[in-house]
């Protein structure tokens, strides 16, 4: 047993189920989501989405999700999804090599992958989840639109982080400019937005359509190695994880 008198950690206990998120705002509302009728899946995707505005230097909608799903009952296997972005069509890697590249850095272009989350969370909602994706996005939406205070880490990150922004990004992820400070509000209605549009419409409100027309003009931008035909493919796969003993 540790000592009580000094700073620590104590184990938590629960009957009915337990949320562990890196901020307390999404455990809370992913807690809420499983006390309002949605079961583990539920939870995960509500508290996963929402620290996209909790923590943005670390996750998002323009991201990757990954998930180990326990199904009810005992002898039910575990089963992956793998929700990566995958590289366009476009890149040969033989050509980047033949550019002078020996390892793609995370500014180059090549780095940038087609988002694999929003398809993952709908997948895992559509096979796994109980209340409907709407329910699920709705405590994400809510906050993204009414904004988060910073949290002191977040804060922090963002301090190194901002002046490196391209212009575009720091319209949204700065304070007019400036780096966000511990207890201000963040703010992504933009963001909300697209949830609304997800929760309503599913995995091609993203894909296709005036958000993805959005996301590929701006990587038009940077370089033409992305398409439609990109985006129109993406799908996180089920499968077996990976064991040992």
């Amino acid at each position: 047993m540790r000592s009580f008198h000094l700073p620590g950690r104590s184990p938590v206990f629960a009957t009915n189920g337990m949320v562990a998120t890196s901020h307390p705002l999404a455990a809370s509302e992913a807690l809420s989501v499983l006390k309002n009728g949605g079961n583990a899946a539920d939870a995960a995707i509500a508290g996963a989405v929402l620290l996209g505005v909790c923590e943005p230097q670390m996750t998002g909608i323009g991201g990757d999700c990954f998930a180990l799903i326990k199904p009810a009952g005992d002898n039910a296997e575990i089963v992956a999804l793998n929700g990566s972005g995958r590289a366009p069509m476009a890149i040969d890697p033989g050509a980047l090599r033949s550019n002078g590249l020996t390892k793609i850095e995370q500014d180059h272009s090549a780095a940038i992958t087609i988002p694999g989350a929003v398809d993952a969370f709908c997948r895992l909602s559509e096979r796994f989840g109980k209340i409907g994706l709407d329910r699920v996005l709705a405590p994400a939406i809510k906050y993204f639109d009414e904004g988060v205070p910073v949290a002191p880490r977040v804060a922090a990150d963002f301090v190194t982080a901002t002046d490196g922004l391209p212009e575009t990004a720091k319209k949204f992820f700065s304070n007019s400019g400036a780096a966000f400070r511990v207890g201000e509000n963040l703010r992504l209605p933009d963001q909300a937005e697209v949830l609304k549009r997800i929760s309503k419409d599913g995995r091609d409100a993203f894909y296709t359509g005036e958000v993805a027309d959005d996301i590929l003009a701006a990587l038009s931008a940077i370089s033409r190695m992305h398409s439609q035909q990109d985006f129109d493919a993406t799908e996180a796969t089920w499968s077996a994880p990976v064991t040992g003993p």
